[in-house]
């Protein structure tokens, strides 16, 4: 007869084995990465130039955005998602790399698909599918807000100093006018 603690212990032995079997199996499979990858970043930033002014950026400009897309996608895997699902959508429908598209064909395949406004009203086009969807009503806002909100969005209303940057020191030590 088998007693109550050796039965104990073998229950423990099996589950102890079967939980280091699986924390091995989910060590073996691939996890997805938790960043953007470059290709994926530079397609982003290529479509948020489409989008916030409809020209080349300059590298200060790029750099601007790219930096606010990183911080998006490390704080929300939500929005890591949203930028890999564009970056996709938009390599797809431009059957290449779309970064290597130059601007003018990149403003004519965004206008074609519509990627280039938000839905309005309730908007529901037949011919658009879920992921454009998605990215006409969050990648949209979430692009044109981070050039905005950046210090080429501030310089382009005329503010030569972006808050929280340090400007001319002479201006902080001058009487006010």
């Amino acid at each position: 007869m088998i007693s109550r603690r050796l039965l104990l212990q073998g229950v423990l032995t099996v589950l102890s084995g079967r939980r280091t079997a699986v924390a091995s199996d989910s060590a073996r499979s691939p996890t997805p990465s938790l960043r953007l990858s470059a290709a994926e970043l530079k397609t982003v930033v290529a479509y948020g130039e489409v989008l916030v002014d409809g020209r080349a950026l300059s590298p200060g400009e790029r750099d601007d955005l790219a930096e606010h897309v990183e911080d998006s996608a490390r704080r929300s895997p939500d929005t890591l998602v949203l930028f890999r699902t564009t970056a996709e959508l938009l390599d797809r429908l431009a059957g290449a790399r779309f970064v290597d598209l130059g601007l003018e064909e990149r403003r004519a395949l965004v206008t074609r698909h519509r990627l280039d406004a938000r839905p309005v009203g309730g908007e529901q086009d037949s011919r658009s599918g879920e992921e454009t969807l998605v990215v006409r009503t969050r990648v949209i806002p979430d692009l044109i807000e981070g050039y905005w909100s950046s210090p080429a969005g501030w310089a382009a209303v005329g503010y030569t100093t972006f808050p929280g940057r340090c400007g001319d020191l002479t201006r902080y030590t001058r009487p006010e006018a």
